[in-house]
Order: C-alpha cells, then sequence, then structure tokens
C-alpha cells in the first residue's frame, strides 16, 4: 500500500466515525467493491502458477518449516501419506492413557486416506465425527479428541512464507481437532500451496469460490506447535496445543 493510498484509507475511517452527516455515508461505498488491476493481476498469477512455481514454493515452505520445528513433507500420493502417518503412529506414545487413538475430519482428502485401513494392523481406532441433525455425535466425538494421540486434518492454505495454515471450520471439520491431540497432522495438495498473506487476502477478497463461501465460522492460522515460555523463561513445546506438526503435500 502506497502513502496516499493508506492516507485515503485513513481518512475513509474518519469519515466513518465523525459524527456528521458524512458518517451517513452507506458502508459499500467506503469498501472497494471491484478488484483494482494489481488485484486481478495478482489473482491471476495465483491462480496461473505452472507446476514448477508451485514446487518451488513447496520448497520455500518447506524451509520456514525447518525453523519452527514443523516438519513438511512431498508424498507422491495418498497411499504414501498413509503409510508415513502409520509410521507416525507406531513410533509415538499415547500422552492421555494406555491406548493410541486417531481423530480425523470429515473431508473428502482425508477420507481418501484411509485410515481406518492403514493403522487396521496397529489396533488404533480412527474417529471421524458423524454430521447429525441434532449435533448429539459431536460432543462424543469431541471427548474421542480430548484423548487422542494424533489429529488429521486438511487446510485451505498452506503459506509459504511463514509455513503458515489457514483453516476454516466447516460441518465435520472442527478446529479442535487440530489443538487438542498431541501430534497434529496436516494433509494439503501442492495447489493449495501459496506464497503469503497478500496472496490469501487476495483469494478471499477476489476468487468466486472463495467469495461464494465466505469465512463460515472461522478461520484459524496455524504456525508450528504450541509453545510458551511462561514459566521461569522457560520454552516448553505442547502446552497448550500440539508437541508437533506435521504437514504432508500430495504433489502426484
Amino acid at each position: 500500500m502506497t502513502e496516499t493510498e493508506q492516507s485515503a484509507f485513513i481518512q475513509n475511517i474518519r469519515t466513518a466515525l465523525e459524527p456528521t452527516e458524512a458518517s451517513q455515508t452507506r458502508l459499500e461505498s467506503l469498501i472497494q467493491s471491484s478488484p483494482e488491476a494489481a488485484d486481478s493481476a495478482l489473482l491471476s498469477h495465483i491462480q496461473g502458477r505452472h507446476r514448477k512455481a508451485r514446487l518451488s514454493l513447496l520448497e520455500r515452505l518447506t524451509k520456514s518449516g525447518q525453523s519452527l520445528d514443523v516438519a513438511v513433507t512431498a508424498a507422491q500420493t495418498t497411499a504414501s501419506v498413509s503409510e508415513s502417518i502409520r509410521n507416525i503412529a507406531a513410533n509415538s506414545d499415547a500422552e492421555w492413557g494406555d491406548r493410541k487413538r486417531v481423530v480425523a475430519w470429515n473431508h473428502p482428502l482425508i477420507n481418501r486416506l484411509e485410515l481406518s485401513v492403514a493403522l487396521e494392523s496397529l489396533n488404533i481406532p480412527v474417529h471421524v465425527p458423524q454430521i447429525t441433525a441434532d449435533n448429539s455425535e459431536n460432543s462424543i466425538f469431541r471427548t474421542q479428541a480430548e484423548i487422542a494421540m494424533i489429529g488429521v486434518t486438511s487446510a485451505d492454505f498452506g503459506l509459504a512464507a511463514t509455513a503458515t495454515l489457514t483453516m476454516k471450520t466447516r460441518e465435520g471439520q472442527p478446529l479442535y481437532v487440530s489443538l487438542l491431540p498431541s501430534i497434529h497432522i496436516a494433509v494439503i495438495r501442492l495447489d493449495q500451496i501459496i506464497a503469503n498473506l497478500k496472496e490469501l487476502y487476495t483469494l478471499l477478497k477476489w476468487d468466486p469460490d472463495q467469495q461464494k463461501e465466505g469465512i463460515t465460522n472461522t478461520m484459524s492460522f496455524i504456525t508450528g506447535p504450541s509453545k510458551t515460555a511462561d514459566i521461569e523463561a522457560t520454552m516448553v513445546q505442547g502446552a497448550h496445543g500440539p508437541r508437533e506438526v506435521h504437514i504432508f503435500v500430495i504433489t502426484g
């Protein structure tokens, strides 16, 4: 945003807040209702990315994740992702109780992983939320998530610059699946990786599909495992959320 654009933006806010006739101006007149040339150009750039550029963003996402203790793994197929999740489950200890459990989103990409089949030989149950008219199943699923070892989700976008996942809440895809278990595993496609927040905001504002859906209930930004240094300035990982975060990117 240029200095002139910034001044105009601030003036619009002042105009809207002034207790004068000017404050009666319709809200729509103060909000950009159509993309400017720069917005349209960036949107076209994002939507027209070729595979080489997307793989370059994957490399950037991987590098950003390294400094945040986020393991980013490229995978050709959903089958290879399922096998990797099986290995993580086999080599991790249950934090609550003596049985390992997995909770997963009811999501097309996650359903294709067939985790129940992949984890059957390890005797690890996989719980998926069932959508009911009275939400009676939701409380049961939340309890399962509270004692689960692994939570498996997808995401709307992965931001390469900061290894940030952006996730909208929808039916069958509660946010707490990424927060309550000790290990959060997110699975996305290569074309869901974008460069940064500017690209995200451009998509949310001007992409027709994003405009149609809106923000739903909430849109969360997740960057790495939970960390805190509140106690004696000692960094503790996993105090208020997952202690491990894995991102699998399906490239095939």
